[in-house]
């Protein structure tokens, strides 16, 4: 059931050392160009960083040291000529991408690129397009630590409105 790797999924933002497969990359990415994009333009392009020196070069800009301990980096980035709703997009293609890991017993946090010289920064040392968009780096890895699934509590049924706020 789809449910249970969203109960497992968690924020995870230290790492073991054990090496992410590339079968694992493929299955993520292959989730993530199943997600729904506006118009089905599946737009949507893939940057995995695996080097050392690249993830360092990105901790450097993005400020979190879970950026350069993650064994693999996975940035999505979408060309505007070709999607109407790029961000949109790309927020989808990274939830299918953090649900998918989950179900792989991998863990992932989700870390935004702020607008100016950050995302700039990030479009140099990554080698993107102009013009393309991107709004996150998600880190992946196998969690260093066991994290609580999700449980009844979490779920807040006060946030149903039915019909009308």
């Amino acid at each position: 059931m789809v449910i249970e790797p969203i109960v497992w999924r968690r924020s995870v933002r230290e790492y073991s050392e054990e090496p992410v497969l590339d079968e694992a990359i493929e299955s993520m990415i292959k989730a993530a160009q199943f997600a729904p994009t506006a118009m089905n333009k599946r737009e949507v392009e893939f940057v995995i960083v695996r080097e050392q020196y690249t993830k360092e070069k990105l901790c450097a800009v993005l400020g979190q040291d879970f950026i350069k301990n993650a064994p693999v980096l996975v940035l999505m980035a979408a060309d505007p000529k070709l999607g109407l709703y790029c961000e949109q997009d790309l927020a989808l293609a990274s939830g299918f991408v953090m649900i998918q890991a989950a179900a792989l017993g991998l863990g992932t946090v989700w870390k935004h690129i702020e607008d100016g010289e950050q995302k700039e920064s990030v479009r140099r040392i990554l080698g993107l397009p102009k013009d393309y968009v991107f709004i996150n780096v998600i880190p992946v890895g196998y969690p260093a630590t066991d994290l609580p699934d999700h449980n009844d509590d979490d779920f807040d049924v006060s946030k149903i409105h039915i019909e009308r706020y």
